[in-house]
């Protein structure tokens, strides 16, 4: 699973070799051959292990995981449960297997050897991006998991900031400034359009994708949530507009996605404020450990999600 320029250098993650080994051993047991080479990933922002392998017996795997007593373990271990759940019909690679060992929780996946889409305006992979949105709801609508929590249970308590602004009375760019009495007022108005029995990934960006194919597939889906389909969309409009589209051209390409078409533009609206508050605020926190380049990133991004907003509002 190769990375490209979007998404590279934005982690810090173990090699191979640094691993313990009772670890590197566990994959002979498990796959049935040893590593016999390893290129690191550093796409991403999670700290764990990340590398596409070459077994001894010549078949190539991608290889991730992170220590059982690290903080994002619970995370890996999501994502394991969510892919041992997907049926072949969901455009995603293979997990070949998921096990623990030496105080690891490890993954194996089919390797992929086409890199992420290129989002960028008049790009040749953005049709196949697009069907991705639609694919993906008919092949984990009703979730697979149908005790997976709600998307709105799990993120009403933190993706939201712009009312912890106010009540901090943080220094703001000027647009915020001027808006964030109404900013603060929508932005949990669009858990009320949440519900629904549809798996979500909720974090569709270049790097969490690959091309295979002509075709999309969906990676590192690693966050538990139902909910409604037109939540994956929204998350990935941002991206759009982060890669050259302007807020207009990135909804145009998503016109005739059938869960975005039949979403209620308000609840559209409240979960771009909402998206944009968590990204103002998140900027601020310290660095989370062995993830440096995070807080950059969500500065980066909550200054598009301001424009996506001022788009559809017309605040100015």
């Amino acid at each position: 699973m190769p990375t490209n320029d979007l998404s590279s250098r934005t982690s810090v993650r173990p090699s191979w070799d640094e691993l313990p080994f009772p670890v590197r051993e566990s994959v002979q047991a498990v796959l049935g051959s040893p590593v016999a080479g390893s290129q690191a990933q550093t796409g991403g922002f999670s700290p764990g292990l990340a590398v596409r392998a070459t077994l001894a017996d010549g078949r190539a795997v991608f290889l991730k995981g992170v220590a059982t007593d690290h903080p994002v373990h619970g995370m890996y271990a999501d994502e394991a449960t969510i892919n041992r759940s997907l049926s072949h019909q969901v455009p995603v690679p293979r997990m070949l297997d998921s096990w623990e060992a030496g105080g690891w929780l490890l993954m194996a996946f089919e390797d992929i050897d086409g890199g992420h889409p290129d989002l960028s305006p008049g790009s040749a992979d953005l049709p196949a991006v697009i069907r991705l949105l639609d694919q993906l709801p008919k092949t984990v609508s009703p979730s697979p998991i149908p005790d997976a929590p709600t998307v709105a249970a799990v993120l009403e308590g933190g993706f939201h900031g712009w009312q912890a602004l106010a009540d901090q009375q943080a220094e703001l760019d000027s647009w915020s400034a001027r808006h964030l009495d109404r900013l603060a007022a929508v932005e949990r108005d669009w858990l009320a359009e949440s519900a629904g029995d549809c798996l979500l990934h909720v974090d569709l960006r270049a790097d969490n994708m690959l091309m295979r194919d002509g075709d999309a597939l969906a990676i590192d889906w690693a966050y538990l949530h139902q909910g409604a389909a037109w939540i994956d969309p929204a998350f990935l409009v941002p991206q759009l507009i982060r890669a050259g589209h302007t807020p207009a051209q990135a909804e145009a390409l998503i016109a005739d996605v059938a869960s975005w078409a039949a979403a209620p533009p308000d609840a559209i609206t409240a979960f771009a404020a909402a998206q944009a508050g968590y990204w103002e605020r998140g900027s601020r926190l310290p660095a989370p450990p062995g993830v440096p380049y995070l807080r950059g990133y969500q500065a980066a991004m909550a200054a598009v999600g301001r424009t996506w907003i001022g788009f559809r509002t017309g605040w100015h």
